[in-house]
């Protein structure tokens, strides 16, 4: 994989991989290449060659990039121009077999203002080092500095398709699913959308530049993007694992569990995707993303009624599930708005909307909705309706409030809790989630976190924080999933175990005796008439 964007001349080219897999010393070596394989000036024979490292501050540029790029070239190779803490110039001369080649390296800060900072810039390509720390701007206004040097005249009689030589690369770990290179480059579709935007911008900018020179415009070449992913530490093909001990990963994950960033392993180690924590996760020892995420798509089970529930409110949501075997949840999908403040009809609507797309003909068996629904609201057209009932005649279902507990929050965790810690059955765990709920995943992981809640009595006590809008997903899993609790609150799992067990009968429920006393009941140590025992 590494090998494979050595190689690339796209104009735009991101490596993603674990640390130490040599995605950072591809990138610098790869520079050496362009700079080789760079058009011969028709000028004078020179192969001439600029790349921009940009990083956001100058304390990032000496801290990684700058080091990282005097492992490849030493400053002894050219002249080193630039102190610590300013830009800094190194240019190198060198030739080879097809003549002199002259290669430069420019390290700035764009600071505050990107667009100021580049303007004037002018590079043969430009390299994004920790492409995720950067806003997307960098990209957007960087594709337009490139393929600026040398001057057009050096190219003047060369073939048209060699007359343009610059490229946008830019290396990274796996970033958080906020992150704009997640949207840009993990979907294959949005890479080439946004190719096709930057080509037809340069089009645009071409005309203008032609209608005002007064010549006809020439036709810009297609903007390519391409993403390479190198596989995570223990997958097939994990790669530089030649260059680092045996103990380089294991210790990695060690030292990040001990500073307490366990949650760094799987995008740093494992080159996983992930959500950047905002505290720590309500259910951080029960989820796990390998066993409770599927990896596709889960399919409909036309067999098998839908059961939803709901969380009421104008940031509604929906959680759709299928019940499968023994208590196995497949939550199939999510609906959540977080942007919008929907009346109940409306959010009634796409609801139906959303079961017509992704199980259509499937019955509904029921929903299971948050107590206060239960109340009048002036979401309501009429103000003695409830958003429950409002909802429920959009999409033709009854929707139930779930009672059990009296909406106290441990009832609903421990809902959560007993599905997610349920055994594996044929291979399937007590909850699995389509990979398409973000929302869901964003909450178990890293954003339905505990805070801190003060009562009446000054008495300090967790609960999981509101604030963030993942919580409103998270309370309609918790009303589906209490939905098959019984009516005491405890769990179906619980009742699914034996009672033969050696701890499950106990003194007067039919096992061993709990003490050897002859008689029953609550005993005291002491006589209550004679406490002192005079």
């Amino acid at each position: 994989m590494a090998e494979e964007f050595y190689w690339s001349d796209a104009d735009v080219h991101f490596i993603q991989g674990p640390v130490g897999s040599g995605k950072t010393t591809t990138l610098m070596k790869s520079r050496l290449r362009r700079a080789i394989m760079m058009p011969r000036s028709t000028v004078d024979g020179v192969r001439r060659y600029k790349v921009l490292f940009i990083r956001e501050t100058y304390r990032q540029l000496w801290s990684t990039t700058i080091p990282s790029y005097l492992e490849v070239f030493p400053k002894d190779l050219g002249t080193w121009s630039g102190g610590r803490g300013d830009p800094v110039t190194h240019v190198i001369h060198f030739e080879d077999e097809h003549g002199p080649i002259e290669f430069t390296a420019e390290f700035m800060a764009f600071g505050d203002n990107i667009i100021a900072s580049m303007r004037g810039v002018q590079a043969t390509d430009i390299v994004m080092n920790e492409g995720d720390t950067m806003p997307v701007d960098v990209l957007t206004v960087g594709i337009g500095r490139i393929d600026r040097y040398p001057g057009r005249h050096h190219f003047d009689g060369l073939p048209r398709q060699i007359q343009s030589y610059g490229q946008l690369v830019g290396d990274m770990n796996a970033p958080d699913e906020d992150n704009w290179t997640f949207s840009v480059l993990h979907d294959g579709d949005n890479r080439r959308n946004m190719g096709k935007q930057l080509t037809q911008a340069m089009q645009d900018d071409e005309t203008a530049l032609a209608r005002k020179e007064g010549r006809k415009p020439d036709t810009v070449r297609e903007i390519r993007i391409e993403f390479t992913n190198q596989p995570g530490y223990g997958e097939p093909g994990c790669e530089n694992t030649q260059n680092l001990s045996p103990s380089y990963y294991p210790r990695q994950i060690a030292s990040m569990k001990l500073a307490g960033r366990g949650d760094m392993v799987d995008r740093l180690v494992f080159n996983k995707v992930v959500y950047l924590r905002v505290g720590d996760p309500v259910f951080e020892r029960e989820f796990n993303a390998r066993i409770h995420v599927s990896e596709e798509t889960i399919p409909i089970l036309p067999n098998l009624p839908l059961l939803v529930g709901l969380d009421q409110g104008f940031k509604g949501a929906a959680v759709v599930a299928q019940l499968a075997g023994w208590m196995r949840w497949r939550i199939l999908g999510e609906l959540h708005f977080p942007n919008e403040r929907l009346m109940a009809v409306t959010f009634g609507q796409r609801l139906q909307e959303f079961l017509e797309t992704r199980a259509p003909g499937v019955e509904v068996e029921a929903g299971y909705g948050d107590m206060a629904g239960e109340h009048g609201a002036s979401q309501a057209a009429d103000e003695n309706e409830t958003w429950n009932l409002l909802v429920a005649r959009t999409v033709g279902f009854t929707i139930r409030p779930q009672i059990i507990g009296q909406n106290r929050i441990q009832p609903r965790l421990e809902a959560v809790r007993a599905a997610l810690e349920a055994p594996l059955e044929g291979g399937q765990p007590g909850v699995l989630i389509d990979p398409s709920c973000k929302f869901l995943r964003r909450g178990f992981s890293a954003r339905y976190v505990w805070t801190d809640e003060i009562d009446r009595n000054g008495d300090k006590r967790k609960v999981p924080d509101k604030r963030y809008t993942e919580a409103n997903v998270m309370d309609a899993l918790q009303y589906l999933l209490l939905s098959q609790h019984k009516a005491d609150g405890t769990s179906p799992y619980m009742h699914r175990l034996s009672d033969n067990r050696p701890h499950a009968r106990m003194g007067h429920n039919g096992g061993p005796r709990m003490s050897d006393r002859k008689t029953g009941g609550l005993q005291m140590r002491h006589d209550v008439l004679n406490p002192y025992g005079g």
